[in-house]
């Protein structure tokens, strides 16, 4: 199942209506035939294709010629061991869905038993049959139970990660509006181009990102013509076209998410560079810059500038941090403001 693509507020739909799933089939007061068409919904408003095929299947009934590995992801839910009856036309055994389960199960109650004139011993090898279908019954509902909690987990889990990168953005939005409100009218060009879906307007979107990016590296560290030495021994121009050094000297002298820090240089100095060999001739289609390269460069920017709003929020409250002992004086790595 992908959750990509999706808006919070389809997401949020979703979520409410596995929770309407999850207290249906536990409850046990509607017939299985609705709570398989909501979960179906379920499927569809979150193009789960495998769902909406297996969950078919559970409603009509198994084909003859059945292979599990048609349902893909869903494929571990489906279980053979079920009942079967013999199709009409070719007499062969197909699996049952549960909808024709629960209805035999209804015929082979007490009082509908009663009802037929059956004999005591018939009457006891039709309720024997009874519990063995409530079994296979409670036992293949399960699945479905399976398969809407984990939906309703992974929408819980993207919730909660939604409110941490919005608390991600909201700070670096506040930083870029009171530090470089220049950088406010690139964002403004992100959100444009990124509404066309082709790749003259994701490399138009990066490029906004990393003027972005360039205006925050002047505002926290005005480029010079010296090296800085970082922690791990590696020399970095900072020269005005080197602004991820510039940022990343600044955030490594006064944060302590090392690891995390170079992952996101890495990610946007690979990402970048593809943007730089856009148009060479020499490069195939496939370096073009895509809508999954320009979405990663716009979370790590927001990462990145949180960072950097977190450290001017401890400066502004204590002491500036002073330099490390590895780095040359001229330029400074902290705001001149301060």
């Amino acid at each position: 199942m992908v959750l990509d693509d999706y808006q919070p507020s389809n997401l949020r739909l979703a979520k409410e209506l596995s929770n309407v799933i999850l207290g249906d089939l536990e409850i046990n007061q509607l017939p299985i035939s609705q709570i398989l068409m909501k979960a179906k919904r379920l499927a569809r408003m979150l193009h789960d294709s495998d769902a909406q095929k297996w969950l078919d299947y559970e409603i009509m009934g198994y084909p003859v010629v059945f292979d599990p590995n048609d349902l893909g992801s869903c494929k571990k839910y489906y279980t053979s061991e079920r009942p079967v009856i013999r199709d009409e036309k070719s007499n062969r055994p197909h699996s049952i869905g549960l909808p024709h389960l629960e209805s035999y199960i209804n015929s082979t109650k007490i009082e509908s038993v009663s009802k037929i004139g059956a004999n005591e011993s018939q009457k006891m090898q039709i309720l024997n049959k009874h519990h063995e279908l409530v079994n296979d019954f409670e036992r293949l509902k399960t699945t479905i139970h399976n398969y809407v909690t984990e939906v309703n987990i992974s929408l819980s889990v993207g919730d909660f990660a939604e409110d941490i990168f919005e608390n991600t953005r909201l700070a670096a939005d506040k930083f870029i509006r009171e530090n470089c409100p220049r950088a406010g009218e690139h964002l403004l060009a992100i959100n444009e181009r990124m509404k066309y879906y082709d790749p003259e307007s994701f490399s138009q979107a990066l490029t906004a990102v990393q003027k972005i990016l360039m205006t925050v590296a002047d505002t926290v560290v005005p480029p010079g013509e010296k090296i800085y030495v970082d922690k791990k021994g590696h020399e970095r121009s900072t020269e005005p076209h080197q602004y991820l050094n510039r940022i990343f000297s600044y955030i490594e002298q006064n944060s302590k998410n090392d690891p995390v820090l170079s992952m996101l240089e890495s990610e946007m100095s690979y990402i970048f560079a593809k943007s730089e060999h856009t148009h060479e001739k020499t490069r195939g289609l496939h370096e073009r810059v895509s809508k999954e390269d320009v979405e990663l460069a716009i979370i790590h920017m927001y990462l990145v500038i949180a960072e950097i709003a977190k450290i001017r929020k401890i400066e502004t409250i204590y002491l500036k941090t002073p330099p490390s002992d590895n780095y040359v004086p001229s330029p400074k790595l902290t705001s001149p403001d301060l």
